[in-house]
């Protein structure tokens, strides 16, 4: 008496279809994918970071706060290794940005 409800399931292609899966998503993470440069380009043309340049950016963003400036801030920041500060300047770019992108 042979049933078709109970039928072996074909473990060699469940073995094979697991590998190709597991290779084409290697592929598509791995392989394809571009590298890119979260801080290619430096809007105020400061890639030092030294103290006096800080100094004359924070003067700045006290008289005229702007989102580009204070990225710079962070960047000068980052760089230096103080994550906190870098972090606490990025968060008030992208608050500046949203209102500067609401006012236009």
């Amino acid at each position: 008496m042979k049933s078709t409800v109970f039928a072996r399931p074909n473990l060699k292609g469940f073995l094979l279809g697991a590998i190709l899966i597991a290779v084409v998503q290697n592929f598509i993470a791995n392989g394809l994918s571009q590298a890119t440069s979260i801080h290619a380009r430096d809007t105020a043309g400061i890639a030092s970071g030294s103290e006096h340049d800080l100094r004359q950016l924070l003067q700045q963003a006290d008289n005229a706060p702007t989102s580009q400036l204070y990225g710079c801030i962070s960047r000068c920041y980052e760089q230096r290794g103080d994550m906190r500060k870098a972090l606490f300047y990025l968060r008030k770019a992208q608050v500046l940005a949203q209102i500067e992108e609401a006012n236009d």
